[in-house]
């Protein structure tokens, strides 16, 4: 028997398709039984947009709406909510807006009410409604109600990064409890923002939900960070014909760059010192040939010689290899590929083990996290275990940590819309293992700022320094910070920040920087800029 009896509180029968999704996760939880349907009946406190707002953001919607995937239209797209409660007998409750009702939802024993969408209910109607209280998510910091422009501002204004909050209700808008906020970047145009807001903000509930279950419902969410602005106002008529031109202006720059194959291409650098400063006056260049590009660097040691392992992109092939160079009398040396295979590859991490080098690349196109074994260094591998499968991850990186080999891996759970926005940790007592347990808090990072790994430091003393990039909008690889691992047990996560470093040493258009590694006295990056 389920533990929670759970109210969902909507403002109408017909609801987008990413409540749907809510519906469809309770229902096959263990823990979560969805008890009633609140319905919200009759006009709301929130006032509908004026005429003209609602004939340009409709025009508006329906040409974005044109350009998403499938997955996200249907989570916009709206079906009545009645057709997906689990039974007949879940009972579905109307309500009015105003200080009724109270008794009527009190009298079903709920534990939990979730409010989906703009609630209208007042805070006073809501009281005593359930034992745990009423959550409730917020959008862009337009207010705590409303979901109708979610996403809109941050596209607008060129925001790296959207956030959304959960909260439980309080009795004045200052005594709201904030549960959990995270973030995620920004996309390009604001309905496809939308759809990932409304994704993120299911999951902070599942997340709270198990946490819940597991009844660590009293912890902090880690990565917790109060990045809350000013309230916004709900956009108007200018805003949305602003925003038609300033997405008309990128777009035509995105076409030029096409037609005239102005590409980003990455670059390797290297110089022996783990200084951040020395960047400029010491790196020595990997440059690749026309039609390729050179990232996600790791150097290797061996017989006192540098090898570089790096992502060696194909433009025409659009795939990646892995290839090895080494760096000797003043000069690089190309040796050749050392990993093809039929779909992408990068992000070639490399460890030891028991005498034997491993090689971790990212596998995210086969949906693997596959561990290969070197049998003639640098260029002969072969596959020794698959770690895990079915799973969309890219940039893993495994190492020794206390009593336990450590996985940290960046984890798409919305049908590959984004592997920047969390951090998943697993343990195990051998790196070869075939099962790892997740980490008590995953994921340990929620936040796009640090999220996603970019290499990592492991000194001789066992210090543990995690680089991760910083993404912008409409910039993949802004910056690469570099974060002290401070604890790390089975139970808990503690990583101090560090600080952001960007590409300015190129002093060129869109100047990237995404990727740092350090090992045996030499330190490896990627750069790239506008070609």
């Amino acid at each position: 028997m389920k533990t929670y009896r759970v109210g969902l509180l909507v403002d109408g029968y017909e609801q987008p398709g990413w409540m749907h999704e809510m519906v469809d996760w309770l229902i096959h939880s263990q823990d979560f039984d969805i008890s009633a349907l609140l319905v919200m009946d009759g006009p709301g406190a929130e006032k509908p947009p004026r005429l003209g707002v609602k004939a340009l953001f409709g025009t508006l919607s329906r040409f974005e709406s044109r350009m998403l995937p499938a997955k996200q239209r249907q989570m916009l797209s709206c079906g009545d909510m009645r057709q997906r409660m689990p039974s007949a007998s879940v009972p579905v409750l109307p309500l009015e807006v105003g200080d009724k009702g109270q008794d009527a939802v009190a009298a079903l024993g709920l534990d939990l009410v979730i409010t989906l969408g703009a609630s209208r209910a007042t805070r006073t109607q809501m009281r005593g409604w359930a034992r745990l209280g009423v959550w409730q998510l917020s959008y862009s910091d337009i207010a705590v109600s409303t979901s109708r422009y979610a996403g809109f501002w941050e596209v607008f204004q060129r925001q790296d990064h959207t956030t959304v909050k959960l909260w439980r209700v309080g009795p004045a808008p200052e005594q709201d409890e904030l549960l959990d906020q995270r973030s995620f970047n920004t996309e390009v145009f604001w309905l496809k923002n939308q759809a990932r807001a409304f994704s993120l903000g299911n999951f902070m509930v599942y997340d709270a939900l198990q946490a819940l279950a597991r009844a660590r419902q009293s912890e902090p969410a880690p990565e917790m960070q109060i990045m809350s602005g000013p309230r916004r106002a709900d956009p108007v008529e200018w805003d949305s014909a602003a925003y038609i031109a300033r997405q008309a202006w990128l777009i035509s720059d995105l076409i030029v760059r096409r037609i005239m194959k102005r590409n980003i291409r990455w670059r390797i650098g290297m110089f022996p010192s783990s200084r951040q400063q020395a960047v400029v006056s010491e790196a020595m260049v990997l440059q690749p040939p026309k039609g390729r590009f050179f990232a996600d660097p790791f150097v290797y040691t061996h017989d006192k010689k540098p090898y570089i392992f790096f992502e060696d992109y194909d433009f025409t092939s659009r795939k990646g290899t892995i290839s090895v160079a080494t760096y000797s009398d003043g000069a690089f040396r190309l040796l050749g590929t050392a990993l093809n295979l039929p779909y992408h590859l990068s992000f070639p991490y490399i460890f030891e083990h028991d005498g034997v080098t491993y090689m971790v690349p990212e596998t995210c196109g086969n949906r693997s996290i596959e561990l290969w074994k070197c049998t003639e260094f640098p260029l002969k591998w072969e596959l020794d275990v698959t770690l895990m499968t079915n799973i969309s991850a890219v940039d893993t990186i495994i190492f020794k940590h206390g009593e336990y080999w450590w996985l940290l891996t960046n984890i798409d759970r919305t049908d590959g819309q984004s592997h920047c926005d969390e951090l998943f940790a697993f343990f195990s007592d051998s790196p070869r293992s075939t099962e790892w347990t997740p980490h008590a808090c995953n994921p340990i990072v929620r936040n796009p700022m640090r999220a996603r790994n970019a290499g990592i430091v492991v000194s001789p003393s066992g210090e543990v320094i995690r680089c991760a990039q910083y993404q912008g909008f409409c910039h993949y690889g802004k910056g690469v910070s570099l974060n002290r691992i401070e604890e790390l047990t089975p139970s808990t996560y503690v990583e101090t920040d560090g600080e952001i470093h960007y590409a300015n040493f190129l002093s060129k258009r869109h100047a990237s920087m995404h990727h740092w590694h350090h090992q045996g006295g030499h330190t490896v990056f990627d750069f790239a800029y506008m070609e």
